[in-house]
């Protein structure tokens, strides 16, 4: 069994972009499971196709972006004896690019599948620009393909409501052994964080959905024992006029003491801010199984996460306090967790112990396989 994941950028697995991870250990684990896997890319400002070569594992071959709703040099390769795989995985949504080469894979009869990556949460497709795209263009790209990969139930049950007629196959994202092992190494870091303080990390891109706004807005919710006795670790980047309103916010309410931005942290050094906070927090308005919250339980933070972070399924395993993403509400999580240590050791052992037994790549890895074996009929 051959398979040809396609994807958008150059794959980066310590950048921010979730869906890239996915791909990344999803191509390396396969190929270490004895299945064939490949990474063919669309790239912005690609002249012409390139094999860039990524690391030891992985070597991705790039394509350029669609031109005119055309991809000349990537249908041409589909059509040629080269491409001899047995499905296509999609991981774009809404990209036109991926439109433009399905004749070419209709013409040599190879099925596709597509991880959906929380990009129809019903938050995500109410614009009349996706309301339309989901009747035409996006509409055909999905009911093409042959199976529909969600991260979580919640994922399915919001594609079974836009009626699609694919089966849907439900498996999370994991944890790699090396992410695990850049966690070992950075326990040696520097304590960023003063200890005198309970400290609550959120790393992420910024914007809106996100929730990040809530988060500074639940401070004014706190009683001043709890609000003087914690501190709020921003870490990422994003949308700039949505951090500048939630600049906004902190001054306006002087909580600049109570909340401090750090910027992007990248491999080991992201994982010493996890590991040196005291809670997780997470409100967001929608979540594919995020990797943000998979780190945080790989690094044993007991967390704070709102019902739409989509881990519901899993709430009986008690490595978290679930909200709704309204400031009062995330406050009363706050005050829970801030005012209870032993609550907050339990969580985080629960946490840590869910990453060991179900999400990490070596477990899940099975489940990707039989899910392939099914769609080509093996």
């Amino acid at each position: 069994m051959k398979i040809c994941h396609i994807t958008h950028g150059r794959v980066n697995p310590d950048g921010e972009n979730g869906i890239t991870r996915t791909v990344y250990s999803l191509n390396k684990y396969l190929n270490a499971n004895g299945v064939e896997s490949s990474i063919y890319s669309f790239n912005d400002n690609q002249a012409a196709i390139e094999d860039f070569k990524r690391d030891e594992f992985t070597t991705v071959k790039l394509f350029p972006r669609a031109k005119l709703f055309k991809s000349k040099e990537f249908s041409d390769f589909i059509l040629s004896d080269e491409f001899d795989f047995d499905i296509v995985h999609f991981h774009l949504m809404w990209m036109i690019d991926k439109n433009t080469i399905l004749a070419a894979l209709k013409k040599r009869n190879i099925p596709y599948i597509m991880t959906v990556h929380g990009a129809y949460a019903p938050n995500l497709i109410d614009t009349m620009k996706k309301y339309i795209s989901m009747k035409t263009l996006e509409g055909r790209y999905i009911a093409g393909a042959k199976g529909l990969h969600a991260l979580c139930f919640e994922e399915k049950a919001y594609l079974k409501n836009l009626n699609l007629k694919s089966p849907i196959y439900v498996i999370p994202n994991g944890i790699s052994q090396s992410e695990i092992e850049k966690i070992q190494r950075s326990k040696n870091l520097e304590n960023p964080f003063d200890n005198n303080y309970i400290n609550l990390i959120w790393v992420g891109r910024i914007r809106e959905d996100k929730n990040v706004l809530g988060i500074v807005e639940s401070l004014l919710y706190l009683n001043d024992e709890i609000k003087n006795k914690v501190r709020i670790h921003i870490v990422g980047n994003g949308i700039e006029s949505y951090i500048e309103k939630v600049k906004n916010m902190i001054e306006i309410n002087n909580l600049e003491k109570n909340v401090i931005f750090h910027g992007p942290k990248y491999k080991e050094e992201k994982y010493q801010y996890i590991l040196n906070a005291d809670i997780y927090l997470q409100p967001s308005f929608s979540e594919g199984i995020s990797f943000s919250i998979l780190d945080a339980m790989a690094c044993a933070k007991p967390m704070i996460l709102t019902r739409q972070t989509n881990m519901t399924y899993y709430y009986n395993k008690n490595f978290y306090i679930m909200t709704e993403p309204y400031p009062e509400d995330i406050a009363d999580a706050i005050d829970k967790l801030a005012s209870n240590e032993a609550i907050r050791n339990e969580l985080a052992t629960n946490a840590k112990n869910l990453i060991e037994t179900t999400f990490n790549w070596d477990s899940l890895i099975g489940e990707y396989i039989g899910m392939y074996k099914k769609v080509i009929g093996e």
